[in-house]
């Protein structure tokens, strides 16, 4: 019996941790929504032209209206697994679980097409310079998972 309440408990510390994980993950998309993330960085990294830059920022529209209905979904998603590990139902967290991976999907699908349609209109060094960026940001981010305490 004593098993069954610490899994229990630790399955919801987990739950949570991965809730607060994926809300934080959330919120970076947002911003990078909006233009000031990565990608916004390397727009004006890549000195797109204007006609780019109106391009991207159609196109990135386009991807905000489409997430619009599964935003509210995932927060709802969210609000119903918290209510499902407070309440020790294994079977809704599972499920809910699910559904939020499912809806996360969706936006992140939404997103990478979004940036695939924009990364098309760049020219042929943009391309390499873009690349170039992404290695040396993949370089930073194992950079700092190799650090001892970085992820703590």
């Amino acid at each position: 019996m004593q098993f069954t309440r610490k899994f229990a408990a630790w399955t919801a510390v987990a739950a949570l941790g991965a809730a607060g994980l994926f809300a934080a993950e959330t919120s970076q998309a947002r911003q990078q929504w909006r233009g000031h993330g990565r990608f916004g960085h390397f727009m004006s990294e890549l000195n797109l032209t204007d006609a780019q830059k109106a391009q991207a920022k159609s196109i990135f529209q386009g991807a905000r209206q489409s997430a619009q209905p599964v935003r509210p979904q995932l927060l709802e998603t969210r609000m119903s697994l918290r209510a499902a590990i407070q309440a020790n139902d294994s079977a809704q967290i599972q499920q809910l679980s699910a559904t939020e991976g499912n809806e996360i999907g969706q936006l992140t699908a939404i997103r990478g097409s979004a940036f695939a349609k924009v990364y098309q209109t760049l020219t042929p060094d943009q391309k390499q310079k873009a690349e170039a960026l992404e290695q040396a940001r993949r370089a930073r981010h194992q950079g700092q998972r190799a650090k001892p305490g970085a992820n703590s």
